[in-house]
């Protein structure tokens, strides 16, 4: 029996069972699709000082204990996200801008010094180079008597691969690993349906970020959060980094429907348009825009996670899942699902099964 774990997916919760799994010497491979990895951790680095997160930003010591010690372990620097002064409140398009405290908004978070992305750089480090696939895309997980068949494809070598493992760890999210894999046998209809149950968090997103040579809003006793019922942007906070360039980064309220009907060049226009009524002229001084739209991005996003999340949804372990099959990713954690403290918890708790078994 071959007793190697296959982890299919390379975001946090993936490279996070890595690590564990390497301490206690468990053999296992990665395998990501994508060239790089983080999945939907996305920083777009400048330069040491200038880095902007695309994906998840924050993180919360009062409440994510996981995120929190993980990030003390690894000595990993930290900035208290800037939440001084006054927020912005925009109601409708008639240029009345109402002014609220900001500490009603989005207080006692963190964010890491050098992005997200740092912390993926610094896990990486104790996961061996030929652990790690990248370019490698999952086509088939066929369950035998003892083992996983994992049939694959490198879309850079252009090659088929198969792979087999004692244990198959699915580090996707559940809409994405439904519709880009097929599995022998199906699951059964309950674990099929609670899957599809489990929208993608930050399927419908796009984020963007402006840079500045300094933080003027902060002169006008501004913290730089928005909260608009007008849009395009539904929120709006400081991404100053600690050293370096200072800016604003948002959320959309825009559809991915709404978004697909525009350039990326006039959606830039209406965000500046936007930001110009709240807080002036001097935003057309931008230095850069960064733009991701998540939605776009086929190795996250199905066509079923193309509707905002208005509430938040149900996550959780799924139900009834195959022998030897486990699912590790923040739709998976019931307490923490959406931010990186529910992968991170995710990725623990499929560790202790693993180990329980082994």
């Amino acid at each position: 029996m071959n007793n190697e774990i296959l982890i299919i997916g390379g975001g946090i919760a993936g490279l996070r069972l890595g690590s564990l799994l390497k301490k206690d010497g468990i053999p296992f491979k990665i395998l990501e699709a994508r060239e790089y990895l983080g999945g939907r951790i996305l920083t777009k680095i400048e330069d040491e000082n200038n880095y902007f997160d695309l994906g998840p930003t924050w993180y919360w010591p009062e409440k994510e204990p996981n995120i929190t010690q993980l990030i003390k372990d690894l000595n990993v620097p930290t900035v208290e996200q800037y939440n001084q002064g006054d927020s912005l409140l925009e109601l409708s398009n008639d240029g009345n801008v109402k002014r609220f405290n900001s500490n009603a908004v989005n207080s006692n978070c963190y964010r890491i010094i050098g992005g997200v992305k740092k912390l993926i750089d610094i896990i990486k480090k104790d996961i061996p180079n030929e652990s790690i696939h990248t370019h490698t895309i999952v086509k088939k997980v066929t369950k035998n008597n003892d083992n996983y068949t994992i049939d694959a494809f490198n879309n850079k070598t252009k090659e088929s691969i198969s792979y087999t493992a004692s244990k198959v760890v699915l580090c996707l999210p559940p809409r994405l690993l439904l519709e880009n894999i097929t599995f022998s046998p199906k699951f059964h209809q309950e674990t099929y349906l609670d899957l599809l149950n489990k929208p993608t968090w930050m399927g419908a997103q796009a984020k963007i970020v402006l840079t500045y040579k300094s933080p003027f809003w902060r002169e006008q006793n501004l913290s730089g959060n928005v909260i608009s019922w007008v849009g395009p942007l539904r929120e709006v906070y400081d991404a100053t980094t600690d050293e370096g360039n200072a800016a604003l980064f948002g959320f959309f309220s825009l559809s991915p429907e709404s978004r697909s009907k525009l350039t990326e060049q006039e959606i830039k226009t209406k965000v500046v348009n936007q930001l110009t009524t709240l807080f002036g002229d001097e935003i057309q001084n931008y230095h850069s825009i960064y733009y991701k739209d998540w939605s776009q991005d086929t190795y996250m996003t199905t066509s079923g996670d193309k509707l905002n999340i208005e509430s938040f949804p149900t996550y959780g372990p799924p139900v009834n899942p195959p022998e030897r099959m486990y699912f590790a990713g923040t739709e998976y954690d019931q307490k923490n699902g959406g931010h990186l403290e529910g992968a991170l918890n995710s990725a623990h708790f499929i560790y202790k099964q693993i180990i329980k078994t082994y």
